[in-house]
């Protein structure tokens, strides 16, 4: 969901580049016959710097309801080029000019735009996805590229910050014992 909003707007982004990229999602890895931007998700994890343990309740028919806090979860990515182009010096400097188009659009950028998101992630109640660059140890690794089933390849990372709205019919509502006294003396 996230991940095809991300995808959107860079193409947007990326669209008067001589290259004319195509973006990818899945594992890293050339397209056939097209220059391409590859955005693979590798990690995900909840952001516990980011996890409030504040208490959101609301009245609803006389009583108090426990309403979920969203989410906050950092997805990883890496993001990697693949030229169409067969000579090696050339297929060097379309790799090298798509992964810049892509860095720059995401350097100029902390979030996505609303236009691009989804419906559940573009809830009033709910942060914006924040997107930071990183310099990840892990993409230097030949191990992690092995993973993927192809050489080291000149790439960049960055994590996305994105708040998920939590289910209420999977959430616990019941606030028993809470009394809530206003400056009036009127407890409710």
């Amino acid at each position: 969901m996230f991940t095809e909003a991300l995808g959107a707007y860079l193409t947007v982004r990326m669209a008067d580049i001589p290259e004319e990229p195509v973006l990818t999602y899945g594992l890293p890895g050339a397209a056939a016959g097209k220059n391409a931007v590859c955005i693979c998700l590798y990690t995900i994890a909840e952001d516990a710097a980011l996890r409030s343990y504040d208490k959101n309740y609301a009245r609803v028919a006389g009583a108090w309801i426990a309403r979920p806090l969203p989410l906050r979860l950092k997805c990883g990515f890496v993001v990697s080029a693949w030229p169409a182009a067969t000579d090696t010096s050339e297929a060097a400097l379309v790799q090298q000019n798509l992964l810049s188009a892509a860095f720059g659009a995401l350097a100029l950028s902390n979030t996505v735009p609303s236009a691009y998101l989804p419906a559940p992630l573009k809830a009033d109640d709910l942060q914006k996805p924040v997107i930071a660059l990183t310099n990840d140890a892990l993409l230097k690794d030949p191990a992690f590229w092995a993973s993927f089933g192809c050489p080291y390849r000149p790439s960049f990372s960055f994590d996305a910050t994105v708040s998920l709205p939590v289910s209420e019919s999977q959430y616990d509502h019941t606030v028993e014992g809470l009394d809530i006294t206003y400056k009036n003396g009127l407890v409710l």
